[in-house]
């Protein structure tokens, strides 16, 4: 009877998801000063509050990053950068590439290190308020059959980077970036099976802090939530 009742359960998912942080941006709005997500906020860089966010979420973390900067080994993740033909590309161009590199990254990092996980979810480094369930409620709208890119949709706006990405698509990624020069990441996405995740309630958790207004208004959440939790 008990062997019945698991079967009428339906596929059950294995949570073998890598996280990979996306830290590739120029970050040009932010002014002179540190490279975008090394930029300070409440004692310590602001991508140090996305990887203690998306950590506890995921099997495995790399951080994919092209500046070199020694103040990424603090943080006690991986760090890579795009791979040498990407970069030719990049250079050739005379401007990065854009997230699809960082995703594509990501995916072979992923392939190299944990052959067996099917699936990478990627996330700006400039998000510091990550939902602590987003691996959660992304893999429960997965099903059978599968979508190959599943996004974060909040309100009227897409989050193009926030997504669960199928690794299948890497080899297939790599020939658009190079031989196509695709640079879009919705318009590759859609090329697959594609769906999107609904968040509930307002956009407070993917602030995305680009400008240095926007890093005061992340400092001023932090400070009224340190606040609360004093009380």
């Amino acid at each position: 009877m008990a062997a019945k009742a698991l079967q009428n359960l339906g596929p059950v998912r294995s949570g073998a998801v890598v996280g990979v942080i996306l830290a590739g941006g120029e970050g040009r709005r932010m002014g002179p000063g540190p490279l975008k997500p090394l930029r300070p906020l409440a004692g310590k860089p602001m991508i140090a509050h996305v990887v203690e966010r998306l950590r506890p979420q995921v099997m495995d973390l790399v951080i994919v990053a092209n500046d070199p900067d020694p103040a990424f080994e603090a943080l006690q993740v991986p760090v890579v950068a795009d791979a040498p033909d990407i970069q030719a590309a990049a250079q050739l161009e005379g401007r990065r590439l854009g997230p699809l590199a960082g995703i594509l990254a990501g995916m072979e990092w992923s392939l190299k290190h944990h052959p067996h996980a099917g699936w990478i979810l990627t996330a700006p480094a400039d998000v510091p308020f990550l939902p602590l369930d987003l691996t959660v409620r992304l893999c429960g709208l997965m099903h059978v059959p599968e979508p190959d890119v599943l996004m974060v949709r909040h309100g009227k706006r897409r989050e193009h980077t926030l997504a669960i990405w199928s690794v299948k698509l890497a080899a297939d990624l790599r020939r658009a970036i190079l031989e196509e020069g695709m640079r879009r990441v919705e318009t590759f996405a859609q090329r697959y099976v594609f769906e999107e995740l609904v968040w509930p309630g307002n956009a407070a958790p993917f602030l995305n802090v680009n400008t240095p207004t926007e890093l005061s208004e992340a400092m001023r959440r932090l400070e009224r939530a340190r606040s609360r939790s004093r009380r």
